[in-house]
């Protein structure tokens, strides 16, 4: 079984000793440890650089990334699986960094929506081929559900169309039988 992951805390000796530092040594500091923290760095260039225009900025070349891959000629199932599985790191990064769940269930609901209607040929029918990207789609369904929860309750109005448009054709396509393993409903509500 896995042990839960606990952030680490500084203790309050330590916090004390760190803000009665001059300056300068805790400049130093910082830049030391940022320097071995890529994802800290990214998380304050975004926020300390960007705001909210760079939010938009990020999602656009994402969406586009999206689209791209979505809309792409392949030549079997697991062609485009592979090009798909490249952006879920990209997506969750996003996430990371700048905290956009809103924008990541944005960017999964185009994926889906992009890739069953642009790529219906390969989701016809359910084989030995069409399976794994038919599993990949459901969780990426299963993970917009999952993460529509993280949001409050307001933002579920902006969704819900969108939702709803891309669940009939998960059902109706190969991944039909992965989402109904998974327990993915045909509507959202």
């Amino acid at each position: 079984m896995r042990e839960p992951f606990y952030m680490p805390t500084v203790e309050k000796d330590l916090k004390k000793a760190i803000q009665a530092l001059p300056v300068t040594r805790k400049d130093r500091l910082l830049f030391q440890l940022l320097a071995t923290q890529p994802v800290l760095q990214d998380q304050l260039k975004f926020e300390l650089l960007e705001g909210p225009e760079g939010l938009e900025l990020r999602r656009e070349v994402l969406r586009d990334q999206v689209q791209t891959i979505a809309q792409g000629f392949y030549y079997n199932a697991t062609e485009l699986l592979i090009c798909l599985r490249q952006l879920c790191p990209p997506l969750s990064y996003h996430t990371k960094v700048t905290g956009d769940v809103y924008g990541e269930v944005h960017l999964l609901l185009v994926l889906l929506k992009e890739v069953l209607l642009h790529q219906q040929e390969l989701l016809k029918e359910l084989n030995g081929g069409t399976e794994a990207l038919g599993l990949f789609l459901a969780k990426r369904a299963e993970e917009v559900l999952q993460k529509l929860q993280k949001l409050h309750e307001d933002l579920h109005v902006e969704f819900y169309d969108q939702v709803n448009e891309a669940l009939p054709k998960l059902h109706a396509s190969a991944a039909g039988y992965s989402a109904r393993k998974l327990g993915i409903p045909v509507r959202w509500e």
